[in-house]
């Protein structure tokens, strides 16, 4: 028979005497995927989903990850330098060129392609931009807009690292508005001069390839072009070094101009005749593996965060044992879940060639603003240790720039929104 207590003091008087009961006692292990790997367990059941292909990929890229780049990565974040020691490492893998086939590239599915992203990003926004993004955003538009003899000649080197890309979209007055180019293009006897400049664009001090977008003088359409930076007349192309970053500091970013730059006819990507068939087309993967880097970052932030909280002791226990931090890596964690299953699910239907723009978009667009919350959680966690890099800081600093790059969330959300609506909040 019931006390005398109400019912919700019953309640509470219950619920505290078997929390203090088992305050001490030994937690039972009720994670079935755990035996599998303890320090990913609260993945494993999403992992679950992916074909032996698809882990086995992301297996691999994860001990790579933490093998080769977590070692390193931290001395040239803080020097700002990329780590040219990593591009034969990484080459080995095998792995660039996401799902193009033939000409040395693996013709991946998004999916494996988004588990690299988001295995590298664990550790190094640095290198998922650099080899999830720079590397395949290059060979994306080679693969569909290029010759036969173009696709020869650079696929192979860029599949194998020997020779490294850039993407030339982004200018000083068009980033968010990128079909508004500037650079021009202006046709001559046996090729083209190119004039104008560019900026953030990544890998542009060092890059072998560049594919550079530039509006037709006679058309008006948005053209394309394949230019060797280190081939052209001298003073016809200079990249500078953007100075001062917060976020993604071992990316080279550039600033570029164009000075009369002459490209041979052989150099124009033929089948890339605008805008749309031209860059348009080849942001749809890019921006797929931009929302799995997301998704990495917050993981990485989370993983290290965890880590600390249980070895870190305060009023004579571990912060992990406190009911706020508890709350908050949950937070942290469903946030994660979610995001994983926005890129995993999108990734399909671009395998299935079912995705839509809009899709994509709000699938970025959601993984940023629900990471940026997970790296936030993290650094508070952190205490006053959270703003040093090799703690938290540079997972808070580089959702920074994962929130920008590959469409700015305004961007992404306004593009789902045109297509929810039919109604377009832009041009």
């Amino acid at each position: 028979m019931m006390s005398s207590l109400s019912v919700p003091q019953h309640r509470i008087s219950v619920l505290s005497r078997h929390l203090l009961s088992d305050a001490n006692q030994p937690s039972v292990e009720l994670d079935p995927c755990s035996a599998k790997s303890k320090d990913e367990r609260e993945m494993q059941f999403l992992y679950s989903i992916l074909t032996p292909e698809e882990e086995k990929i992301r297996k691999t890229v994860r001990d790579f990850t933490n093998q080769q780049i977590a070692p390193v990565i931290e001395k040239y974040c803080e020097e700002g330098k990329f780590p040219f020691e990593l591009i034969p490492k990484i080459a080995e893998l095998k792995l660039a060129g996401a799902d193009l086939k033939g000409y040395g590239c693996p013709g991946l599915t998004a999916v494996q392609s988004g588990l690299i992203a988001l295995e590298l990003a664990r550790k190094s926004v640095d290198i998922a931009t650099f080899f999830g993004i720079l590397q395949n955003i290059v060979m994306i538009p080679i693969h569909k807009y290029g010759s036969e003899e173009q696709k020869q000649k650079y696929l192979p080197q860029l599949a194998s690292l020997s020779k490294i890309g850039a993407f030339a979209l982004t200018e000083p007055e068009a980033g968010s508005d990128a079909s508004n180019l500037k650079s021009t293009a202006k046709k001559v006897e046996g090729g083209w001069i190119l004039n104008g400049e560019k900026r953030w664009i990544g890998n542009g001090t060092f890059a072998d390839v560049c594919v550079v977008w530039a509006r037709n003088e006679d058309t008006k359409k948005v053209n394309g072009f394949i230019v060797e930076p280190k081939t052209v007349a001298e003073g016809t192309w200079i990249a500078k070094k953007i100075e001062g970053k917060f976020a993604v500091r071992a990316i080279q970013n550039a600033h570029i101009e164009m000075k009369a730059c002459f490209v041979p006819d052989s150099q124009r990507l033929p089948l890339a005749t605008d805008f749309s068939s031209g860059p348009g087309g080849s942001l749809f993967l890019t921006r797929i593996l931009a929302s799995f880097i997301a998704v990495g970052v917050a993981l990485g932030a989370y993983e290290e965060c965890k880590s600390y909280v249980l070895k870190r002791k305060q009023f004579g226990q571990p912060l992990a044992k406190m009911q706020i931090v508890q709350e908050r890596l949950v937070k942290m964690i469903s946030n994660i879940q979610a995001m994983f299953m926005m890129s995993w699910r999108v990734a399909t239907l671009y395998d299935k060639k079912e995705v839509s723009f809009g899709q994509i978009g709000i699938t970025k667009s959601h993984n940023t603003l629900r990471g940026r919350e997970v790296v936030a959680m993290a650094r508070e966690l952190f205490g006053g240790n959270g703003i040093l890099g090799s703690y938290s800081g540079r997972h808070f600093t580089d959702m920074e720039a994962v929130h920008s790059y590959e469409g700015s969330y305004d961007v992404n959300i306004l593009i789902s929104g045109r297509e929810i609506t039919g109604l377009s909040a832009f041009k």
